[in-house]
């Protein structure tokens, strides 16, 4: 279904003649600003007491270092619900840098890397990724952006206990993270 909604999407937009801010300068997209908003909720419905929803947001800001190339830091909450025990939530740090590779002039692919900080009341996590995804310019100022799975590393450190490694290897078309992402 996601794969379906996101073809359709980029159909929509490649057939469509929506005008893109054009950088006139050499310079790209350097100095740019942007703000990006990320909303996601999950729920999975298993065995009796194994259902699991989860909520996050995490609204980010960044700047462009050079034309292609862009750090940004992003600050959220996270909350995960299984079965009938009580939400468990956590605060996420994420700084990340992004490197872009324009297709046209309002279609960019980009790589991001991030390290996610989670801070929850028992436990900490932190890692390393690395996300594929798309941006392409919907008019004016404002873009829309996707990525597809991650590739990383993810150290899970409760207050009691031993710590655990998590791998995630994956280009998931079937696990899409869709924003909205604004330049200023």
């Amino acid at each position: 279904m996601k794969k379906t909604i996101l073809l359709s999407i980029i159909a929509i937009f490649a057939f469509t003649n929506i005008n893109a801010q054009e950088e006139t300068s050499s310079q790209g997209f350097k100095g740019v600003w942007w703000g990006l908003g990320q909303l996601e909720y999950s729920n999975y419905e298993g065995n009796e007491g194994t259902d699991t929803s989860s909520f996050t947001i995490l609204p980010v800001v960044g700047t462009f270092i050079s034309p292609t190339i862009t750090v940004g830091l992003g600050a959220g909450y996270t909350s995960t619900t299984v079965g009938d025990d009580d939400a468990v939530g956590a605060f996420i740090v994420m700084p990340l840098v992004r490197k872009y590779w324009g297709i046209t002039d309002k279609f960019f692919l980009f790589a991001q890397g991030d390290t996610p900080i989670t801070i929850g009341e028992d436990s900490k996590s932190y890692g390393f990724n690395v996300r594929p995804g798309i941006d392409y310019f919907i008019g004016g100022s404002f873009t829309i952006e996707a990525t597809f799975g991650q590739f990383g590393y993810k150290i899970t450190d409760p207050d009691i206990g031993d710590s655990t490694g998590t791998t995630s290897l994956g280009f998931n078309m079937m696990n899409v993270n869709f924003g909205l992402k604004y330049l200023f």
